[in-house]
């Protein structure tokens, strides 16, 4: 199970959490969720474990590339294209700056080291 999963689940966990919280105390006509009723906190309950469902959905289609059944190869694939990529890019640079030359300029004696005298 990767991290992705994990972070997908709390997400709806915290948005369905939240959503059934609010949506009991507006039925019970309470102003904290402290009044609420065992029925409703039961309520809640059903609701949190329903949070997993779209993350179960995604997990199980094979299609998606995020954390899907495919998403080891997916990311096994996009992993060995990023670093053939930075390969190519670091040998470009390396053959760029050997190939560039800088010339080194020394002071003229224009910069005032003293204080100005007027």
């Amino acid at each position: 199970m990767n991290k992705a999963i994990i972070e997908s689940y709390l997400r709806n966990l915290l948005g369905v959490g939240l959503a059934l919280v609010t949506v009991a105390m507006t039925n019970a006509g309470v102003a904290s969720p402290l009044d609420l009723g065992a029925g409703d906190w039961l309520s809640v309950a059903n609701g949190l474990w329903a949070a997993a469902v779209p993350t179960l959905l995604r997990y199980i289609n094979k299609k998606d590339p995020a954390f899907g059944l495919v998403a080891e190869v997916a990311v096994a694939g996009v992993s060995k294209k990023l670093d053939e990529a930075t390969k190519k890019a670091s040998t470009t640079k390396k053959t760029t700056s050997s190939t560039t030359t800088k010339k080194k300029t020394g002071s003229g004696g224009g910069g005032k080291s003293g204080p100005v005298a007027r």
